[in-house]
């Protein structure tokens, strides 16, 4: 596929948070590029489990909580908005949770949610290319394109890209496009096959959480590692999350872990993710540093961004409808 010379918005990086940034802004009639280093929905936002929740779950920063509150409002509408645009279910499924913090309470949150995060991706993508959002993959912003003191275009290793605006959404790999202080946490997940309804709820421990689906598999994480780059799945995170999962939940013990696999976070050492304007390039607006609620966040984050991106660029295009 070819890059188009110019549109109206292009994003850097197609994660959860790029593509809801490209839905929000396409829903409002822009035309809208999103450009992903590798392939599209297969970094943090596939590898994470899809909790909607902060963790630990019974304590959110105060400067984050108006934006979690938007995000899970939203969280049901979007789902919905998502599958009947794209035809895919992204599982949206409120089956609450069971909290041990470790200090001999039990907490229970009987409207906790979770998303299937794969699925949800899959809905993102097809919805981004029905209504003709360029989604170039294998296609690596390599820089910004600026003249009259704004940003003016994309550079890529595959061409140039003219835009009026543009969003850095690129991860862990956000601190060279400008985003410093962003960078990567390497998380380690496990998946164990059960029997559908199993493990009913979501169940949350002090250093472990296991996440069921619906078809019985269940989830395990998630290590928090200073590790670079690196994706490597390890023996030892397999056992340590291991023998903490079975701690919290027994019944893992009898079943077989089918799949583990290895994430990189995009870490901020703030309360709050990275998002709106750049300080110091009109023209470019940041959506990274979520760590590890990007899922959780990312209808809210997307609709922030795309209203600055909006008041800032002086159009206001019809929405489509919900």
């Amino acid at each position: 596929m070819s890059l188009p010379e110019r549109v109206d918005v292009a994003i850097a990086g197609g994660g959860v948070i790029g593509m809801a940034c490209a839905e929000a802004l396409s829903r409002r009639g822009l035309a809208v590029a999103v450009f992903e280093r590798a392939e599209f929905g297969r970094a943090a936002s596939w590898a994470g489990g899809g909790m909607l929740c902060p963790l630990p779950p019974d304590y959110c920063p105060p400067a984050l909580r108006p934006l979690l509150d938007e995000s899970l409002a939203q969280y049901p509408a979007w789902c919905e908005r998502l599958q009947r645009e794209s035809g895919v279910d992204p599982e949206y499924w409120a089956c609450g949770a069971d909290y041990f913090p470790g200090d001999g309470r039990h907490l229970e949150y009987p409207a906790m949610a979770q998303v299937r995060n794969p699925r949800l991706l899959r809905a993102l993508f097809e919805t981004l290319r029905r209504r003709g959002v360029v989604l170039a993959a294998q296609t690596e912003v390599q820089g910004w394109i600026e003249a009259g003191g704004a940003l003016r275009g994309v550079r890529t290793g595959r061409g140039d890209v003219a835009c009026s605006a543009a969003v850095l959404a690129a991860g862990a790999w956000s601190a060279a496009l400008g985003a410093p202080g962003v960078g990567p946490a390497k998380g380690q997940m496990l998946l164990a096959a059960g029997a559908p309804g199993q493990l009913p709820r979501l169940r949350i421990g002090a250093d472990v959480y296991l996440i069921p689906r619906r078809d019985g598999h269940i989830l395990i994480g998630s290590t928090v590692e200073d590790a670079g780059f690196d994706t490597t799945p390890t023996p030892e995170a397999r056992e340590r999350l291991l023998a903490r999962a079975t701690k919290l939940w027994p019944p893992l013990a009898g079943l077989p872990i089918v799949g583990h696999w290895a994430g990189l976070r995009p870490r901020f050492d703030a309360d709050l993710p990275l998002l709106g304007a750049a300080p110091d390039r009109p023209g470019l607006y940041l959506a990274t540093g979520h760590f590890r609620i990007g899922l959780t966040l990312a209808p809210a984050s997307a609709e922030r961004v795309a209203a600055r991106t909006l008041c800032d660029l002086g159009a206001v295009p019809p929405v489509r409808p919900n």
